[in-house]
């Protein structure tokens, strides 16, 4: 019985260890234009090339609830077309002078078909299925973002 507990567990550590380590790389911004403060963070897990998850945090800070709530209406349109997409969750609020966008998106669960179908522009970034960690690092520096393996 301890030779099959044994082998058993070898065989789980080693196929840990095969499919490989998950890694996170950061990016963010923090910018000042036209009287707001716009702060940017993005953590994206993936496993070797492979990008399995992100979190992103948008913030717009300003003094003009008008300017908030636009901005609002804006991020809300673009997000609304994904809310029946699994493993696609986002939540746009405004407390007090700051627009906070939250989004998460498990793209090792996500049908990557319907995302490109919402958004042709999908596309650039999807391949085979899946998101390679440099491409999505060369869009998010393509923002401005400075991003940390």
């Amino acid at each position: 019985m301890k030779k099959i507990i044994i082998l058993v567990g070898i065989c789980l550590l080693f196929a840990t260890g095969c499919s490989g380590k998950t890694k996170t790389m950061v990016c963010t911004r923090n910018a000042n234009q036209n009287g707001m403060k716009v702060e940017l963070r993005y953590e994206v897990e993936y496993t070797k090339n492979t990008v399995n998850k992100v979190s992103s945090t948008e913030k717009i800070i300003s003094e003009s609830k008008d300017i908030l709530e636009t901005y609002k209406k804006t991020v809300e349109a673009t997000y609304s077309p994904y809310k029946d997409v699994e493993h696609y969750n986002y939540e746009v609020s405004i407390d007090g002078n700051t627009l906070t966008s939250v989004t998460e998106i498990d793209y090792s669960q996500i049908d990557t078909d319907k995302l490109m179908e919402i958004d042709s522009a999908n596309g650039a970034l999807i391949k085979d299925g899946k998101i390679n960690i440099d491409d999505l690092r060369s869009a998010y520096e393509s923002i401005g973002t400075t991003c940390e393996k």
